[in-house]
C-alpha cells in the first residue's frame, strides 16, 4: 500500500521512531536532588540518634542500620515505579483505596496495631513496622487526581461531595490513631489539588466554611492542641512544659550560627531536643550545619518543587499534569510544614521531614512518590514529538 513520505521516511517509519522514544530518560536533575536529600537523611539520622541508640540499645549504629535498610528498599521502589507507566494507576485506584481503609482500620485494633506514646499508628511485620497513614496520603493524591482530571460530566456538587466523603473517612481514621499532623497535611494537599484542577472556587470556599466548626472542635476543644497554639504564640509562658520543645529548637539554631558546630558535635540532641532523629531533626541540622546547612536543605526542596512543576507542565495528559503537581506538593508541603514547626513559624505538630527524618514508612512513601514523578517525566519528550508529528502530517 502506498504511504506518504516525509524526509525520505514513510508514516509508519516515523511512528515507529516516535514509539521507540516514547519513554525518554527520567529527569536526572530531580533524581540527583532526591538522592542528595536521602543521603543527607542517612548522615543526619546517624548523627542525631547515635548517642541515644548507644544508651538505649548498646549500639550507636542501631537506627542507621534500619534506615539504611529502608533506603535500599526505597531505592528499589523508586526504580520500579520510575519504570511503571503512571497511567495504569487509574485502573487500580479503587483497590488502593480499599487496601488503605483496611490497613487504617487494622492499625486501630488493640493488640494488632503497635502503640507508642499514646498513639496507635504502626503495623508490626516482624522486625519492621509500617505506618499506613504515610501511604494513605499517596493513595489520596492518586484518587483525587483521577477524579479531577477526568472529563466525565458529573455535576460539581457530586464531583466535590463524593471525593470529600472518601477523604473525610480517611481523615477520621487517621485522627483516631491519633495523628493530627498527618491528617491536616492530608486535608491541605487535598484542597490544593482541587483548587489547581480548576474546580470552581465558590464550592471550595463553601467547603472551607463548613469545616470551621470541625476545626473548632478539633483544636479549641482539645486542651493539649490549644496549648500548642498558645505555646506557638509565646513558648516562654510555659518554658518547661508545652513550650519546651520549640525553645530547645531555638537554642539549637542559636548554637549553630552560620557554619554550625560540626557533624556529630551538636549537644541539643542529647536529652534536650524531643525526637531529635525524627520530627525535630531539622534543629539538629541547624546546630551542626548552621545557617548554610539549613538554607541548603530549603533550596533542595525548592529545587524539587521547581522540577516537579516543570514535569507537570510538560506531561502529555491532564492526569499526568495533575498527578505531578499532587506528588510534588505531597513532598514539598510536608517538608515546609516540618521546617516551619521546628523553626517556630508554625505550631508544634508531629510530622516527619521527607527523606531526612528517621522512619521507614516516611522514607519509602517519599521514594515511591518520587519514582512516580520521575516516570511522568519520562513522557515529556513523547508528547512534544507527537504534537510536532501531527502538525507536520496535517500540513502535507
Amino acid at each position: 500500500m502506498f504511504q506518504k513520505t516525509y524526509s525520505g521516511r514513510t508514516q509508519l517509519e516515523l511512528r515507529n521512531i516516535i514509539d521507540t522514544r516514547r519513554r525518554g530518560e527520567p529527569d536526572l536533575a530531580l533524581f540527583a536532588a532526591i538522592f542528595a536529600l536521602a543521603g543527607i537523611g542517612l548522615a543526619m539520622s546517624y548523627s542525631a540518634s547515635a548517642v541515644y541508640a548507644l544508651r538505649v540499645f548498646g549500639d550507636s549504629f542501631y537506627f542507621l542500620k534500619r534506615q539504611t535498610l529502608w533506603f535500599l528498599i526505597g531505592f528499589g521502589a523508586l526504580m520500579f515505579f520510575q519504570n511503571f507507566d503512571y497511567r495504569h494507576y487509574v485502573k487500580y485506584t479503587k483497590i488502593m483505596l480499599i487496601v488503605t481503609f483496611i490497613l487504617l482500620i487494622i492499625v486501630l485494633i488493640p493488640g494488632v496495631g503497635s502503640s507508642a506514646k499514646g498513639s496507635s499508628r504502626w503495623l508490626s511485620l516482624g522486625f519492621i513496622g509500617i505506618q499506613p497513614s504515610e501511604f494513605a496520603k499517596l493513595v489520596c493524591v492518586i484518587y483525587l487526581v483521577k477524579i479531577y482530571s477526568s472529563e466525565e460530566g458529573d455535576s460539581h456538587v457530586l464531583q466535590l461531595l463524593i471525593p470529600m466523603l472518601v477523604i473525610a473517612g480517611i481523615f477520621v481514621l487517621v485522627m483516631m490513631q491519633p495523628d493530627f499532623g498527618t491528617a491536616m497535611d492530608l486535608l491541605l494537599i487535598s484542597v490544593v489539588i482541587i483548587f489547581v484542577s480548576g474546580f470552581p472556587l465558590t464550592y471550595i470556599l463553601f467547603l472551607f466554611i463548613l469545616s470551621i466548626p470541625m476545626f473548632y472542635l478539633l483544636i479549641y476543644q482539645v486542651s493539649y492542641r490549644w496549648g500548642r497554639i498558645l505555646a506557638y504564640l509565646n513558648p516562654w509562658d510555659d518554658r518547661f512544659g508545652i513550650g519546651y520543645h520549640v525553645i530547645q529548637s531555638f537554642t539549637a539554631f542559636k548554637k549553630g550560627g552560620i557554619l554550625g558546630v560540626g557533624l556529630g558535635f551538636g549537644t541539643q540532641k542529647i536529652a534536650r531536643l524531643p525526637e531529635p532523629h525524627t520530627d525535630f531533626i531539622f534543629a539538629v541540622i541547624a546546630e551542626e550545619a548552621g545557617l548554610i546547612g539549613t538554607v541548603t536543605l530549603v533550596l533542595l526542596f525548592c529545587f524539587v518543587f521547581w522540577r516537579g512543576i516543570l514535569i507537570a507542565l510538560a506531561a502529555p495528559d491532564s492526569f499526568g499534569k495533575l498527578l505531578a503537581i499532587g506528588l510534588t506538593l505531597l513532598l514539598v508541603v510536608q517538608a515546609f510544614i516540618n521546617m516551619g514547626v521546628v523553626s517556630g513559624a508554625l505550631p508544634t505538630t508531629g510530622i516527619p521531614l521527607p527523606f531526612i527524618s528517621y522512619g521507614g514508612s516516611s522514607l519509602l512513601a517519599s521514594m515511591i512518590a518520587s519514582g512516580i514523578l520521575l516516570n511522568i517525566s519520562r513522557y515529556r519528550e513523547a508528547a512534544f514529538r507527537e504534537v510536532k508529528f501531527e502538525e507536520v502530517w496535517n500540513n502535507e
